[in-house]
């Protein structure tokens, strides 16, 4: 599939999408079965080399990306359940209800995670409003097809329709997505910039928009542990810009003669 706005954005990242589908792709990157790992070290390779990846609810590589992946939510049950988890995302054994069963987690983790799971992630200011967004705030989805498919936009076939298309630009080319979408747009707040996973930030957050009567761009890449996953592989000054499909096209009708054809887009290359 060819894109209009990704021809004159000219990002050295390819723009990716987001599939769902019971069809495994042939010679896609894929994390083994129960092995944790961030799962945009994969969709990394698939921004930035083009790759395919593939997940299912076996090979989902941590819990956020369960829920991030629309496979339903696994903040409930694993590692603990959700007294770990909103401890874990606020201030770790400090802020933990049982200390002595959060030790117990601590010591049967993996040793790259013993650390942050003991001094957490401090992404809440609390255990109570980290369990009221993984709770209520987060979007849960439970999509019945067995794979999640990343791959370059460009290798979207006609037949197929995405439910998330993901640019990943750099400051530049990210005013120029946010000029285009509130050239269409009423009122103010034309993007969402949501607390979590990089992960939900590209799937969660985009099928909670794509219900929405007006659905807004997602701004992504603002989360620290997938940074750190993928610092090698993605320029730090990227960040994702992640839009549902139907607002995909909207948004490719307005590229033929909007903000990228004026003097001020075409002077700033």
């Amino acid at each position: 599939m060819k894109s209009l706005i990704a021809s004159h954005l000219k990002s050295e990242m390819n723009p990716i999408a987001l599939l769902r589908s019971n069809v495994r792709p042939k010679e896609a990157l894929q994390p083994k079965a129960g092995k944790y790992c961030c799962v945009m070290s994969l969709m990394a390779q698939v921004i930035a080399h083009g790759a395919t990846a593939v997940f299912d609810r076996e090979t989902y590589g941590c819990p956020g990306a369960v829920a991030g992946l629309g496979m339903g939510t696994a903040y409930t049950t694993a590692m603990g359940g959700a007294d770990t988890f909103e401890a874990f995302f606020s201030k770790g054994q400090e802020s933990a209800r049982d200390p002595e069963k959060y030790q117990a987690i601590i010591d049967q983790a993996p040793a790259h995670l013993r650390r942050k799971l003991t001094i957490g992630e401090r992404f809440h200011c609390s255990p109570e409003k980290a369990r009221s967004w993984f709770s209520n705030e987060l979007p849960i989805y439970d999509f019945e097809e067995q794979y999640r498919i990343v791959k370059p936009l460009s290798e979207v076939e006609e037949h197929e329709q995405p439910d998330s298309v993901v640019f990943v630009v750099n400051p530049l080319q990210l005013s120029g997505l946010i000029t285009l979408t509130g050239s269409i747009y009423p009122g103010l707040l034309n993007i969402m910039a949501p607390q979590g996973a990089s992960c939900q930030m590209i799937g969660a957050y985009v099928f909670q928009q794509a219900e929405q009567d007006v659905p807004r761009p997602v701004l992504g890449f603002t989360d620290l542990a997938a940074r750190k996953h993928t610092r090698k592989t993605i320029p730090e000054d990227y960040l994702t810009y992640a839009v549902p499909w139907n607002l995909f096209l909207e948004l490719e009708r307005e590229a033929q003669d909007g903000i990228f054809v004026s003097p001020i887009w075409l002077d700033l290359q």
